[in-house]
């Protein structure tokens, strides 16, 4: 059996233009190209400062997102701190009932009932906002409300 010849390419020296090393080449090579008339050449200038123009407005899009996230992220921390300190407050109201009774006689099932209402917001709240913090801390996406008054 004989063996194939191996391929060589090999290239020494300095070269001041285009190189090609091919073993067969089949139909037209073209380096470079024609001039680029100074017409395209301005319109090329355009639309790469178009798209820097973008780029950088999309930056700048992103970066008020991200602060306006951060402040969400803070009203949530100080949410889920006011929802335990209101859990507190409703868990005493029960305590103070059923130690002293309620304050006006006859409504103590409209006290007792109060303080449920406020407990569940309260658990309620501090569940949301541990969840919106924990989300944030992970790094992942959080839908900030586009209205402050659904913060």
């Amino acid at each position: 059996m004989s063996e194939q010849p191996g391929t060589r390419n090999e290239l020494s020296g300095h070269v001041g233009g285009n190189v090609v090393q091919a073993g067969a080449i089949h139909g037209d090579v073209v380096f470079g190209g024609a001039p680029i008339s100074p017409e395209v050449q301005e319109a090329q200038r355009h639309w790469a400062q178009r798209q820097q123009r973008i780029a950088a407005a999309e930056a700048a899009q992103a970066a008020v997102g991200h602060r306006r996230a951060q402040q969400y992220v803070t009203v949530m921390r100080w949410r889920r701190r006011t929802s335990v300190l209101f859990l507190l407050l409703a868990g005493a109201a029960v305590v103070w009932e059923q130690m002293h009774g309620w304050v006006l006689p006859g409504r103590q099932q409209m006290g007792a009932l109060a303080a449920l209402l406020l407990g569940a917001a309260s658990v309620i709240g501090w569940v949301r906002a541990t969840l919106i913090i924990r989300r944030w801390n992970a790094r992942k996406t959080i839908k900030v409300p586009r209205s402050r008054l659904y913060w």
